[in-house]
């Protein structure tokens, strides 16, 4: 192990001999000598240091912009795959003239369910999106009304209560009075 007070001696003796050096000979005789030395360190900074800084600096730049573009990528692929999923759970276009009123009326007989009225499908454009809606009337009881619920709230494509209102009827005994209004969205156009 290196002894760090002798190392430390050894170079106050050395800058101590050369201080000494040059206030006896004067600074006049070692002009040669310091320009030189000059010289060589700034060769040896511009020629050997400063290359391998630059390329450092270089492609430290490059591992960030690819780090960002990677991060970008990421989060594209990720919205992407959220956009490709939310097109699964929706209708098609040119599914959209019979598919709701097809879909509620599944939904009615999958419960034993007969509607007193059935509207036509009301539709509405915004922008890109077509809304559908369809609104049917009957009389129930509150459990069947909860499970009819349960399975269009959970329907694939998607379908949406946007609408509920619920009367009590005094006969027959514990039924309701139901208009529910279920819509859907239908995007005319898929990006890809």
């Amino acid at each position: 192990m290196m002894d760090l007070n002798a190392c430390l001696k050894a170079v106050k003796a050395e800058a101590d001999m050369v201080i000494a050096t040059l206030r006896h000979k004067g600074s006049k005789r070692f002009e040669r000598t310091f320009l030189l030395s000059g010289i060589l360190i700034a060769g040896a900074y511009y020629a050997i240091y400063k290359p391998p800084q630059n390329k450092m600096s270089q492609l430290t730049t490059q591992i960030k912009e690819a780090r960002a573009m990677s991060e970008a990528s990421a989060a594209y692929q990720e919205v992407h795959n959220q956009l490709m999923n939310s097109y699964d759970t929706l209708p098609l276009l040119k599914d959209s003239k019979q598919w709701l009123s097809n879909a509620m009326l599944d939904s009615l007989r999958a419960d034993n369910l007969t509607p007193e009225v059935f509207r036509p499908i009301v539709e509405t454009e915004g922008g890109s999106l077509l809304f559908q809606t369809s609104t049917v009337q009957l009389t129930l009881r509150f459990e069947a009304l909860y499970y009819w619920l349960l399975r269009l709230e959970s329907a694939t494509p998607l379908m949406h209560v946007s609408v509920l209102s619920i009367n009590k009827k005094s006969s027959p005994l514990a039924t309701c009075g139901v208009s529910v209004s279920v819509m859907t969205v239908i995007p005319k156009k898929r990006l890809e």
